[in-house]
């Protein structure tokens, strides 16, 4: 058996073509099972269950020969062939991006080995799906995050000299992917308490009580929140479950009519007598106050876990680039297309594209910063 595998890795290693071929082809079928992931997770869904691939407008299955990764779309034409439904371009695009992700780290990791080169590809697909998630519903699912860790610590464990070119040993290897993973962890949690500290306070008091408002809007996909004239969105004040907002002095009719402090947050409104009333109870709640404040989360804290599993395969080195490297793309993006509209910006994303970079051009930038110091001393 050993014998067999030797000369199947010595064939594979004599086309240089054949593996990153058979890595892509891995990769198209991969990505479409992570669009499962992507689609299911996030709504409470199992993976396996149903069985089959469904269509997520009529709910109709989804036969095999349907479900080619890319060609599919493309023969269809970007709509279901059951219902005629619009398929979102994520599908290909996810498909298509696993593919020349998976066909990339083969041709980066060759002489590495295919175990090596298949644990960086799982990584590669936890850190699709976080990228996914994150953009379409700005949430970090952990359990997706610790797949990455545990493929980053294997593949630490089979060649340590990804996170460091002198490091030859196992041993040191793995304790430098924790290390990594840790300080990503640590990094990005004390960033965002800083942030909180620094920007995650706001409010306002009037001058007289003013009405509140608490209803869904006319489309019935979110709540507004109206303070007198101003309108605030349910959805951007509670971003993360340790955001919230209280109504000073305010009443709340039919329940409180002694002016007292109402605490909103994701879970409810809590009384200043201690009861708490479940949102979805009600219509809609009314009342006055005199003032209100804010605490919000400046970074969202599933990011911190983004960074751990970013950590346990690129090591310190590749956390201490991720950070400034992501917060630059994240500001350019906003730049270009966000700022003054509103939308909510994750930050995740981001994160990954800055860990892509390092992990295939590492050795090439620090090679630039090098030249640089270099010629800055001269």
């Amino acid at each position: 058996m050993e014998e067999t595998l030797q000369e199947m890795g010595e064939a594979l290693a004599a086309e240089a073509w054949l593996l990153p071929a058979l890595f892509g082809a891995v990769g198209a079928c991969v990505g479409s099972f992570l669009n499962v992931v992507i689609y299911r997770l996030p709504r409470g869904m199992r993976v396996d269950e149903p069985r089959r691939s469904f269509c997520p407008r009529c709910g109709a299955a989804i036969p095999w020969y349907r479900n080619i990764p890319v060609l599919s779309w493309l023969q269809l034409r970007g709509r279901g062939a059951c219902c005629g439904g619009r398929i979102s371009v994520q599908y290909p695009l996810v498909e298509l991006g696993t593919a020349l992700l998976f066909c990339c780290a083969a041709v980066h990791l060759a002489g590495e080995g295919p175990w090596v080169t298949a644990a960086v590809c799982v990584w590669l697909a936890a850190m699709i799906v976080l990228f996914c998630i994150d953009c379409l519903h700005m949430l970090v699912l952990v359990r997706v995050v610790l797949v990455a860790a545990v493929a980053g610590l294997a593949a630490a464990c089979m060649a340590p000299w990804l996170l460091e070119p002198s490091c030859g040993d196992t041993a040191e290897g793995l304790l430098r992917s924790i290390g990594g993973a840790a300080l990503g962890y640590v990094l990005l949690r004390a960033v965002a308490l800083l942030g909180r500290g620094l920007f995650g306070h706001s409010g306002q008091q009037f001058d007289a009580p003013r009405e509140w408002h608490l209803r869904e809007n006319p489309e019935g996909t979110d709540l507004l929140l109206s303070l007198g004239e101003e309108t605030l969105l349910w959805s951007e004040l509670f971003r993360e479950s340790a955001d919230r907002l209280c109504l000073t002095a305010a009443t709340l009719s039919g329940h409180c009519d002694t002016p007292g402090e109402l605490r909103f947050s994701p879970e409810g409104l809590r009384l200043p007598d201690g009861r708490t009333l479940r949102l979805e109870d009600f219509e809609e709640l009314r009342g006055t106050c005199a003032g209100y404040t804010c605490r919000r989360e400046a970074m969202g804290s599933g990011d911190a876990w983004i960074a751990l599993g970013i950590g346990a395969l690129l090591g310190w080195q590749g956390v201490l680039f991720m950070l400034p490297a992501g917060t630059l793309l994240a500001l350019l993006w906003a730049l270009v297309t966000r700022i003054g509209r509103g939308v909510p910006l994750p930050y995740g994303p981001w994160l990954i594209t800055a860990a892509l970079v390092w992990f295939f051009y590492g050795p090439e930038i620090t090679d630039l910063y090098l030249d640089y110091c270099l010629l800055s001393a001269l």
